[in-house]
């Protein structure tokens, strides 16, 4: 069994590290093109990847609480900013409000159960990353509200915010645990990064009308 949790630890660490690498291509590169689409189809694989890892890590080998959190958002960022291309034309499905409400569900039920856990991680970011996942989730559902002014615009910026927070979601997930004497730093830095990021590409493309997404052949589904 040790084996086994040695082995799954190692493709976890690969998994994520290759994300990170795949992940740098299409957040700093030309958007909308080939190798944007490749590139960004190779980092959901690897996100898909570490989260079967961690699953299999914390459910049968060494259950920790204070990790699901982390692996909860980045997973559910990725699959959002992705569904956020293929839907662009007829907007959220049921898929996606299903798996938003799923995500809520676990979220809430990670906080109500995190007394129970020994958290080794600052719980100030372990309260922050579940409150980032719920406040995304409801927005997410809140869409179904307002899906022809979502249709226009706002898919852009969902697919920009949401593939860019995985990406340093997985970032602080590895920092946070291979750096951990600069906690709380190592936790939030990269986190903090990232927001500055999406701030600030949503700014740029913001002035520029009509700026390039990948297009994937299916609108929806």
């Amino acid at each position: 069994m040790a084996l086994l949790h040695h082995f799954n630890i190692g493709q976890h660490i690969f998994c994520g590290s290759l994300a990170m690498l795949l992940g740098l291509v299409p957040m700093l590169g030309r958007k909308g093109g080939a190798v944007h689409r490749r590139f960004g189809r190779w980092f959901l694989v690897a996100t898909a990847g570490v989260l079967v890892t961690a699953v299999l890590g914390l459910a049968v080998f060494n259950f920790r609480g204070y990790l699901v959190g982390i692996v909860l958002l980045s997973v559910y960022q990725a699959w959002s900013g992705y569904r956020a291309v293929r839907t662009r034309a007829a907007g959220p499905t049921r898929l996606d409000g299903w798996v938003a409400a799923g995500f809520l569900a676990g979220s809430v039920g990670l906080v109500l159960a995190l007394r129970f856990i020994d958290l080794v991680w600052t719980p100030g970011i372990i309260y922050s990353t579940l409150g980032a996942l719920v406040l995304m989730t409801l927005y997410d559902l809140a869409r179904f509200r307002f899906v022809p002014v979502w249709r226009r615009t706002l898919w852009r910026y969902d697919h920009l915010w949401k593939m860019i927070s995985a990406y340093f979601a997985l970032v602080s997930a590895f920092t946070g645990t291979v750096l951990p004497q600069y906690k709380p730093y190592s936790q939030f830095g990269p986190s903090a990064l990232g927001l500055g990021l999406v701030l600030g590409f949503g700014l740029y493309y913001a002035l520029r009308p009509g700026w390039p997404l990948p297009v994937l052949p299916s609108a929806a589904g």
